[in-house]
């Protein structure tokens, strides 16, 4: 069966395989269709590592060069989006390395295996902050090292471990020693900003009633 770009599929996985068929055949109409269904995604994936928007536009633009030319190699192993965010990942460290001011060191990441929860939405601390302190939540996610900031992004996004090890091509142990550290970092981060909001209210308040006495 021939899939046709705009034509539905009850399956979205098995109809990015048929269109990334078609794009190994040149197919630009094909292409259009998987540019536009991930555009949005791997560009906030991108913009989370890179952290400019221009560069980030730059990086999109290699990835889906990247898919058009080697769609042909695609060799089916795994979901064509994880095959793509693999790409994206790729080449946003490629563009990390050019301004290593970004570049941060990962540290000994094998040795907290045994302490890591294996349920990275388990912990229903991580659901309070969310809600209440989602702008913090982000300050925190930039404020991460690169590698850790793209696992805990790409978990957000959905993936699971298997997903993320073939995208950022590491072992599923490591995946998940570096989200163990991210979420050590993003706890401290976020105790921290909040502790120092506290300490300005309380100026604020202890301000204002003395203002109002005088």
């Amino acid at each position: 069966m021939t899939l046709h770009a705009g034509t539905t599929s009850s399956d979205p996985s098995e109809e990015d395989r048929r269109l990334l068929e078609r794009v190994a055949c040149a197919d630009r109409q094909a292409f259009e269709v998987l540019y536009r269904r991930y555009y949005r995604r791997v560009f906030q994936f991108v913009l989370r590592l890179v952290r400019n928007d221009t560069a980030a536009e730059e990086v999109v633009d290699d990835v889906m060069f990247a898919v058009w030319q080697g769609a042909c190699r695609f060799a089916g192993g795994s979901a064509v989006s994880t095959w793509m965010m693999s790409i994206a990942f790729r080449q946003a460290t490629k563009a990390l390395d050019r301004n290593r001011k970004h570049a941060r060191a990962d540290g000994d990441e094998e040795a907290l295996n045994a302490a890591i929860d294996p349920d990275p939405a388990a912990d229903p601390e991580w659901v309070a902050i969310a809600d209440s302190d989602g702008a913090l939540l982000q300050a925190g996610m930039m404020a991460l090292a690169d590698h850790h900031r793209a696992v805990m992004q790409l978990t957000v996004m959905g993936h699971d471990y298997e997903e993320i090890a073939r995208i950022v091509d590491c072992s599923k142990n490591t995946v998940k020693t570096r989200m163990f550290y991210a979420r050590r970092q993003l706890k401290h981060f976020l105790s921290a900003a909040m502790k120092q909001r506290d300490v300005c209210f309380s100026s604020v308040g202890t301000h204002g009633i003395n203002s109002q006495r005088s």
